[in-house]
Parts: C-alpha cells; sequence; structure tokens
C-alpha cells in the first residue's frame, strides 16, 4: 500500500482532467445514483488547489483500524475491495456525457460529491461526505458554487458550497483516508462495528470469559466508541489464545488490577468498577514500559514485532 501512497502523492494534478459528480445513497443493489456536473475553469481551478494543497499536506500513510486515528498530517489505507466505494465507483466510471445532471433537484440532499481527476490513463478519486443537505451560506472554509444553465461556476452569493477539503481518496487498488468519521459514515463502515459485537457474542470462546456477559453488553450498548473497541476486540481475537484467561488473572493479582474472578469456574466476573480494566485487557492495551516499570492504557497499539 505504501508504493499506492507514493503514487497518489506523486500524481500530476495539475494535467490532469476534472470531473465533479454528485451521489446520493440508494437502496437498491447499485447503493449509489450519481450525476455528473459540468463545471468552468474557475470551479476547476480551485478545486485543484484544494486536492494539491490536501494531498501536499498528507505526508504519512498508516494501515486502517477500528482504532487508529488520523493527525494532522497523517491518513489512514485500507484495500478499495470489499468496500462501499467499490459500488460508487462503478457510477462515476460510466460516460460523463450519459449521466449529466438533470436539474437541480439532483444536486439538493446529495449525500457527498466525488471530482475523479485523470492524467495519463491514472485516476485519483477524492471524495466528500455532504452534510444533510448542501448548504447555501457562504463561508470561509468553503468553494461557494452556482448551478446555471446546467453546469456550476464559482460564485459568491447564496449557492452550493464545496469545502475546502476532502474526506478520502482512492487511488489503484488502495482508499486513502484523510477524515476517519466522515469515511465510514460515507460508506457504511460504522455499521461493520454493531454486527462484529453481535458475532462476538455468539463465539463460544468469547463467553467463555465470563460468567455473565450482560454487563458487559450493557456497558457497550449503542455507544460508537465502545462498539469501536469491541469491534478491535473481536478483529484482533486475543482472548482465544491458549492460557489467555489463566495469564490474566495471574497478573491482575501481580500488579493489583482488581479483577474479580470467579472462584470455581475461574471466569471473569464483570460489574460497573470493572469492566473498563477487562475492555482493556482484551484490545491488550494495559501495557508495561520496560524502562520504567510504569503500566498505561493506551488508545491503540501498534505491534513493532
Amino acid at each position: 500500500m505504501q508504493q499506492t501512497f507514493t503514487s497518489l502523492r506523486e500524481f500530476d494534478f495539475a494535467n490532469s482532467q476534472i470531473h465533479l459528480w454528485v451521489y446520493k445513497r440508494s437502496t437498491t443493489a447499485l447503493k449509489f445514483s450519481a450525476h455528473y456536473v459540468q463545471t468552468d475553469d474557475t470551479l476547476n481551478g480551485l478545486l485543484l488547489g484544494v486536492v494539491q494543497n490536501e494531498v501536499r499536506r498528507i505526508t504519512e500513510c498508516a494501515a486502517y483500524s477500528y482504532l487508529a486515528q488520523t493527525n494532522e498530517n497523517s491518513c489512514l489505507s485500507t484495500p478499495l475491495a470489499g468496500s462501499d466505494f467499490e459500488h460508487l465507483k462503478a457510477r462515476v466510471d460510466c460516460p460523463e456525457p450519459d449521466c449529466r445532471v438533470r436539474s437541480i433537484k439532483d444536486l439538493k440532499n446529495a449525500d457527498g460529491y466525488l471530482v475523479k481527476f485523470v492524467s495519463n490513463a491514472q485516476v485519483v478519486y477524492a471524495v466528500k461526505k455532504s452534510a444533510s443537505n448542501w448548504k447555501t451560506s457562504y463561508l470561509k472554509t468553503h468553494i461557494n458554487i452556482i448551478f446555471r444553465n446546467g453546469e456550476l461556476s464559482a460564485a459568491e452569493d447564496n449557492a452550493f458550497a464545496i469545502e475546502k477539503t476532502f474526506d478520502f481518496y482512492a487511488h489503484q487498488h488502495g482508499l486513502f483516508i484523510a477524515s476517519k468519521r466522515a469515511f465510514e459514515s460515507a460508506m457504511e463502515h460504522r455499521a461493520s462495528y454493531a454486527q462484529a459485537f453481535v458475532g462476538l457474542q455468539q463465539n463460544q470462546n468469547f463467553a467463555n470469559l465470563f460468567t455473565n456477559m450482560q454487563p458487559l453488553i450493557d456497558h457497550v450498548g449503542t455507544n460508537a466508541i465502545q462498539l469501536r473497541r469491541m469491534a478491535s476486540i473481536e478483529e484482533r481475537a486475543l482472548f482465544g489464545r491458549p492460557g489467555f484467561l489463566s495469564a490474566v488473572q495471574t497478573v491482575s493479582a501481580r500488579r493489583n488490577w482488581g479483577l474479580i474472578f470467579d472462584p470455581q469456574t475461574q471466569q471473569l466476573i464483570p460489574c460497573a468498577q470493572t469492566i473498563k480494566a477487562i475492555m482493556q485487557v482484551l484490545l491488550d492495551h494495559r501495557l508495561m514500559s520496560e524502562v520504567t516499570d510504569f503500566i498505561y492504557d493506551v488508545p491503540d497499539a501498534t505491534q513493532l514485532r
């Protein structure tokens, strides 16, 4: 994926053809509908400036995971294959003249927009999730555009607004995510968190860790952050390693973590006082520094070896 990230950063945006599409979610098997919107040279120049500034800003790339986050100069990468973007790509790869916007209704309440940059048979797709509808206010953080005679143009009156950032980029076989929350919402990744937790509850190895799983279920509820954590626990499946539970019991006693175990079954007894510590242990995010012997709870753990 690093090679693809390098190709994205070296892409010849300056000499590319620019095509703007708006898209909406669909309840059909296609998952998206999309319309091509003709743009003038002024707006194309502004869009070009946005993508050049944003791609120039992103100098680091890390693998996407449920708990990974971006900073001001980084993005997260994940394969394009298997994502909802495959369905959106199929729509915007149709011939532009066949998919022109018919009326302003095709723009209103759009779920997002995509700018396709094409250069020497290479393509970069830059995607932005819109608000519930395109606002008509002129903001410093937006390029204001107006729809007139079937074409979008830059304007400074009340019109549609395009933000001066993109949420994620698609190039070759990779997706590069600048705004994780927006990406997960646009591509419906967030729904996978809840599905992962349902699957985890049905995993017998996981269920056998506890005398009663209900306190954990109640703690997680529908909270997005907690569901992320449970999805990460399901993905890593460290609880399935031989001797995991006995190792947790030994370390908890040694480090005075306060975890409670059933004296007969040796299973964890989750409660309000211990549930946070249990989740950190299941994530393997309770770590000790070999330099200081201090113990830390960390938000994400990147394995070095």
